[in-house]
């Protein structure tokens, strides 16, 4: 019986949400210009406004993978190094692999740290959520965005593997300084390819998602490296390193281009 009523209720969010889609879009929107190449699976269908926003819900597989191929140098998960795919999960998301779509422990317990605290420190949102709204959505906070965000989620899960996710994630991820993608950062903040990222040039950056901007170690290095030793620290923590490489990999020159 439980399954019924959740089942029912998914199906109304679902409705709702994308209602709310349709009745955001401006009644005059213009119909927007495309290449061939972008009017591939729906190029029988009027381009509007209304048809840009409902593609992802409706061909999510393909809009994901044009997002990709957009993406100037794409990094495969193979060619990042463990260490910077731990740290990201140990600081953004340490149940990513656990949990679905979202994770309720995950923002229950943010809420809790951040009530405690009395201000923002640890975000609820999981990485699957941080990857839609990196590539499909705003960063304006309305509960219209939040459905959707939902919703993305779950079809993100649905077409990809925890890793692809994870992999997505570090391609499509703001680290300040104009750096977007893995990539980028590694070439704008080391001058190097991201296979070849010490545990300490990892832990940096993994440290400057939750405040891209704010933690730039090349406008903030003690904020940045305070930072720093909390991955370090939240990695050890999750058995993901022992104290003695936290601690070294903290003394470690970060050998910045400055």
């Amino acid at each position: 019986m439980k399954k019924k009523y959740l089942f029912i209720f998914i199906i109304a969010f679902i409705i709702c949400a994308a209602w709310n889609i349709i009745a955001d879009t401006p009644k005059t929107a213009q119909p927007a210009s495309a290449s061939k190449t972008e009017q591939h699976s729906f190029v029988s269908l009027p381009d509007t406004g209304i048809t840009e926003k409902l593609y992802p819900y409706l061909h999510f597989h393909a809009a994901m993978e044009e997002h990709r191929k957009k993406i100037p140098v794409y990094v495969a998960s193979a060619a990042m190094p463990k260490s910077l795919k731990e740290a990201v999960v140990a600081t953004e998301d340490r149940r990513f692999y656990e949990h679905g779509a979202i994770d309720p422990i995950g923002i229950a317990r943010a809420v809790i740290v951040n009530f405690n605290s009395g201000r923002t420190m640890e975000g609820g949102s999981s990485i699957s959520q941080q990857v839609v709204k990196n590539t499909f959505l705003t960063q304006e906070r309305t509960l219209t965005r939040k459905a959707q965000e939902l919703i993305l989620s779950i079809l993100l899960e649905r077409n990809y593997s925890k890793d692809e996710i994870l992999e997505i994630y570090l391609n499509t991820a703001y680290f300040g300084a104009n750096a977007t993608g893995i990539e980028q950062a590694s070439r704008i903040y080391f001058n190097k390819k991201p296979e070849y990222l010490t545990l300490a040039q990892s832990s940096l950056l993994a440290g400057l998602l939750q405040a891209p901007s704010y933690y730039n170690p090349l406008e903030n290095y003690e904020a940045a490296r305070n930072r720093q030793k909390i991955v370090l620290t939240l990695m050890a923590e999750q058995g993901y390193i022992t104290d003695q490489k936290a601690q070294n990999a903290f003394k470690e020159n970060l050998r910045l281009e400055r």
